[in-house]
């Protein structure tokens, strides 16, 4: 869990023009919310032209101009970026006077390769901050209720909880509740007040799962929402029918170029404020409404590390459907990436998020982690120029800290890695019965 900072988000004016435009604007019509897409496009095409390394040379070397880009269809004219292009070149992203945009430092899993480094600025904070408060208020969540943040992963502070003062936060793991503990926990809620549950949505599950079978039913939230990795039906169907109100699920990414966010009638809703969300077909052409494209998207607020049609890696069905909820913003059917599996661990419990176990590591092409049996796992490596072999020693420490001190972890150095599943790139794969989501 990142810490709140003040200073992340300390620009009064921004957020309140922020606020006033993201409440009027999710009922736009359509040719609004493109004028509104294309003026902040139009800025950030001036910025990225004349003052960010990347997208000056590309446009000197392939002859082309900030005058040659006239239209939100004209993007296609720019290249997609990939992460590779970040690992190998990130350095070219940032923008000059990049010190003046208030950068903060924040790093992506190892999972598909070595972290990658990007960077926040206050305006892509501010903007991140505001799209998730208006999902928030779509569920009659006030800004300044306390809430709880909870995870799959051990937390990083003592103790199995963190009030945060700051923001009115209570910060915990579902790794610090079990049966025994569980009535502490209830108590917990009770004192902070807790009206906001957000989390993973399996720590969430089984938060639900562990107050029912201890038959706690008197600190239900008014408003819940899950972040970080999908949301299963069966975890939904449960949460929903324990806690009795609908469940908010949405979609976002640490590089801050898209965000979409689920209404309490159901609908996925793209923030067209936040960025420019394309989905596409293998052959790189606008997916037809019900089929299934990859994400590529564009942010439109961060000028310290501006990332123009960057792919994400992950996949949506486009919708052109109305949301009953009577907002207008453009709908996904679903979306279909980011499906690995759960590992079981040596205390019983199915674990994911087990990304941040390879936040540290360096000079790794891609890896993977393949359960076959109980307590046991396999980590299969592809290393890069400059992987060292100490880094194996470090990945099995914080797997085992996830996964139970007595799991038996084994890496492989390989060159390619064993379970390839089509398109879409599964971190985690368990192959004993009943390990997929």
């Amino acid at each position: 869990m990142r810490e709140f900072q003040f200073s992340d988000f300390n620009s009064i004016p921004r957020l309140l023009a922020g606020r006033r435009l993201l409440w009027r604007s999710q009922y736009f019509r359509p040719d609004e919310q493109r004028a509104l897409q294309w003026k902040l496009l139009s800025r950030m095409l001036d910025h990225c032209f004349a003052h960010v390394p990347f997208y000056r040379e590309y446009g000197r070397k392939n002859g082309l101009r900030r005058s040659d880009i006239r239209s939100l269809a004209d993007l296609s004219l720019l290249p997609i970026i990939s992460k590779e292009n970040l690992v190998g070149d990130g350095e070219s992203f940032k923008a000059d006077r990049f010190g003046n945009y208030g950068p903060r430092l924040e790093r992506t899993s190892g999972t598909t390769g070595t972290p990658l480094c990007m960077y926040w600025d206050l305006e892509s904070n501010v903007m991140e901050l505001l799209c998730h408060w208006r999902q928030y208020s779509w569920f009659r969540y006030r800004i300044g209720t306390p809430f709880m943040d909870i995870r799959n992963y051990q937390p990083n502070f003592k103790g199995p909880w963190k009030w945060n003062w700051k923001c009115r936060g209570l910060e915990t793991s579902i790794c610090c509740w079990d049966a025994l503990k569980i009535r502490e926990c209830a108590a917990l809620l009770k004192k902070f007040r807790i009206r906001l549950w957000r989390g993973h949505p399996m720590a969430i599950f089984e938060l639900c799962r562990r107050f029912e079978e201890a038959g706690i039913r008197d600190i239900k939230p008014r408003c819940i929402i899950t972040v970080g990795e999908p949301l299963l039906s069966h975890e939904r169907e449960y949460i929903e029918g324990w806690a009795e109100i609908p469940v908010g699920d949405s979609y976002g990414l640490i590089e801050h170029t898209a965000l979409i966010s689920q209404c309490p009638a159901g609908g996925y809703h793209i923030a067209v404020e936040y960025g420019i969300v394309e989905i596409l077909d293998e052959n790189g052409k606008p997916a037809a409404p019900g089929e299934e494209g990859r994400i590529v998207s564009t942010g439109l607020h961060n000028r310290a590390f501006p990332l123009l049609r960057y792919d994400t890696g992950d996949y949506a069905v486009p919708s052109e459907r109305s949301c009953a909820c009577g907002r207008t913003l453009p709908l996904v059917e679903k979306l279909t990436g980011r499906m690995d599996d759960r590992i079981l661990g040596t205390n019983g419990r199915r674990i994911s998020s087990l990304a941040r176990c390879f936040h540290f590591s360096q000079n790794i092409r891609f890896s993977q982690i393949v359960q076959k049996q109980a307590g046991s796992l396999d980590v299969y490596i592809v290393p890069a120029p400059g992987f060292e072999v100490d880094i194996n020693r470090q990945i099995i420490d914080r797997l085992l800290r996830e996964l139970g001190e007595d799991m038996s972890i084994r890496v492989h150095t390989v060159d390619a890695l064993p379970f390839q599943t089509g398109k879409k790139f599964k971190f985690v794969v368990n192959q004993m019965e009943g390990g997929h989501p």
